[in-house]
């Protein structure tokens, strides 16, 4: 250390923070000027998504175009050093005093230095605590380009990122979304009407979202985030506390961030969407909003990197697992597509074949239905199909499947479908009939009337 070293005076390290905190509201203001700073600031958050809002800003000011940062301690714990000369990047360090109580005497004491007796009062609840007051302190984190580590030992330092950017395995990646929502206690499901040319919805007072099933896979990738986002943050209780701008701002500016971390570019889409709802809007508290995009990010990614890290290791076991579970289940990755229309297509007909007065279309339709569901429960589980994918199979069947005013199917002149009552009232015969084993005695009944 310098002999011409000055121990900065408690006033000295205030004002600091403070300068330190100016720069970092003037810096989140500014990303509001224009699409191009938004769109550099939302990125490079994805970056630094496991430092807050404010640190994520202070860093982009000081070291534009950093890439992967961390202090000095955790740059020699990994094996490499600091250059030296190189200037640390200044953030805000979260500090909290400890604890204190009042001793015998009424004196305020640090809770680390009660003895053992003033520890079981404290544990008993008979001495009061005051809990430690939060301050900030100013820290320094260096850019992996000042350091000696090369750009190929960033996978080693960094061993969940991706670094590699694209995410090719749009199914795992897709999972991981599935993964959120059941976090956060979301369903995906198929829309409820015709979504027409919006890409998706999120159904407030249900915690619901779907997708339109015409979207590409990266349309999906950035419309699901979207939805998802809606549904965390702007829910039945929530929603009034937010304009319709601060709600799809923040809606586009998560997915967008997110997006961005996984090597997806959705920018062209995003930037012009975030245009349109803010132009000649005004944000009352900028910085709230961006730190809910900023926590909602952190959880996202976090969520689908767990999820693609358990499918990476999942795909390194043995090939022969695989030629196993191929030979004991007839079903494949290679053939669950053909499988799952084809099962579909025989619940559809059996559906439109049935008839109140004919059991044995209606235990057509039971087994086809069982069948059909069977499959699809097994590509599901074993990631062979999303259900986003089985629902935009259903829909594209669905759609090639119409009937004419004849009731033609198929070339096939087919009965008038069940109607609502009289599903339910057949239901409840099937269930009676299984219960009293008489199915079976009226088929037979059945054939001699033939």
């Amino acid at each position: 250390m310098s002999k011409t070293y000055a121990k900065k005076s408690l006033e000295d390290k205030r004002k600091e923070v403070e300068e330190l905190t100016k720069g970092m509201e003037q810096k989140v203001d500014q990303h509001f000027h224009s699409a191009e700073e938004l769109k550099d600031y939302l990125s490079f958050m994805g970056k630094f998504y496991q430092y807050s809002m404010s640190n994520t800003a202070l860093i982009q000011e000081q070291f534009f175009g950093a890439q992967a940062v961390g202090s000095f301690k955790f740059w020699k714990d990994k094996g490499f050093s600091v250059n030296k000369g190189e200037k640390g990047i200044k953030i805000l360090v979260p500090n909290k005093t400890v604890p204190k109580f009042k001793d015998e005497n009424g004196k305020l004491k640090s809770i680390n230095k009660a003895t053992p007796q003033e520890k079981k009062l404290i544990q008993e609840g008979k001495k009061e605590v005051t809990q430690g007051r939060l301050h900030f302190s100013v820290g320094h984190v260096f850019d992996v380009a000042q350091t000696n580590a090369k750009a190929s030992d960033l996978p080693k330092i960094f061993p969940n990122r991706w670094l590699e950017g694209n995410i090719e395995d749009y199914k795992a990646l897709y999972k991981g979304m599935e993964a959120i929502a059941e976090k956060n206690g979301i369903s995906i499901i198929a829309p409820k009407e015709e979504l027409g040319s919006a890409k998706g919805v999120s159904y407030t007072l249900t915690k619901e979202v779907a997708l339109n099933p015409r979207n590409s896979e990266k349309q999906n990738v950035k419309t699901l985030l979207h939805e998802l986002t809606h549904a965390k943050l702007h829910t039945k209780d929530t929603y009034l506390n937010y304009t319709a701008a601060e709600k799809e701002f923040q809606a586009e500016m998560t997915a967008y961030t997110v997006s961005s971390y996984f090597g997806i570019d959705t920018s062209e889409y995003s930037l012009d969407y975030l245009s349109n709802w803010t132009k000649g809007k005004t944000f009352e508290d900028k910085n709230k909003l961006l730190k809910e995009v900023h926590e909602t990010s952190v959880g996202f990614i976090e969520t689908i990197e767990d999820t693609l890290v358990k499918e990476r290791e999942k795909n390194q076991s043995p090939e022969k697992n695989d030629e196993k579970q191929q030979q004991a289940d007839p079903l494949s990755s290679e053939n669950i597509q053909e499988k799952m229309k084809e099962g579909y297509e025989d619940y559809k007909q059996k559906q439109q074949q049935e008839s109140a007065q004919n059991v044995d279309s209606i235990l057509d339709r039971v087994t086809a239905e069982e069948n059909y569901y069977s499959t699809k429960t097994q590509a599901i589980k074993n990631g062979w199909m999303t259900k986003e994918e089985v629902v935009k199979l259903e829909h594209q069947v669905d759609s090639t499947m119409t009937k004419n005013e004849k009731g033609v199917m198929n070339g096939q002149v087919q009965e008038q479908s069940l109607t609502f009552q009289e599903r339910v009232e057949v239901g409840n015969q099937m269930q009676f009939q299984k219960r009293t084993g008489t199915v079976k005695k009226k088929k037979e009944e059945q054939e001699l009337e033939r």
